[in-house]
């Protein structure tokens, strides 16, 4: 079951070399070792009070172009799963709203496209083909034989 939570916190970084901004995440306080992209939590939820998972964007302005969702493994200190929505060759931006909880298990929400997304978890990892074609210039996955979440573009 999916549950909003606001016990996360992100603690932005200086800069990298080349300009990238990373945040370390805090949990009830309590620094843990992950390090994300971005600086700005849009949202956080608790998934089978096992995992978060959290949406960041890069200042949380309306002219964001990317989207970041992680899903954290707390108590491994871990993230075990990954997407960045964006359009990763063109400029395309939005701001990120309209998260709403559908269902145990799926969160629907608008990043850039006018009908919006929704991301549905998985109660245990999914085998799947590491590379997905279908949404290839928009969402961008980690390389990975197992996915914990899928991300569907609403077509309207």
């Amino acid at each position: 079951m999916i549950k909003p939570i606001s016990n996360v916190t992100l603690k932005p970084l200086p800069p990298d070399k080349n300009g990238n901004i990373f945040s370390h995440i805090e949990i009830d306080g309590i620094h843990h070792s992950i390090s994300v992209s971005g600086a700005f939590l849009e949202a956080a939820f608790s998934y089978q009070d096992k995992y978060i998972l959290i949406f960041v964007t890069l200042d949380g302005g309306c002219f964001e172009e990317l989207l970041h969702i992680y899903l954290l493994d707390p108590y491994r200190d871990k993230v075990i799963d990954h997407a960045i929505i964006g359009n990763l060759y063109g400029y395309a931006y939005g701001d990120v709203s309209s998260i709403q909880i559908k269902a145990d298990n799926t969160i629907f929400f608008k990043f850039i496209t006018a009908d919006g997304w929704l991301l549905t978890l998985f109660k245990q990892p999914a085998r799947t083909f590491p590379i997905s074609f279908k949404a290839l210039f928009v969402i961008q996955r980690p390389f990975a034989f197992k996915r914990y979440f899928s991300i569907t573009e609403i077509k309207a």
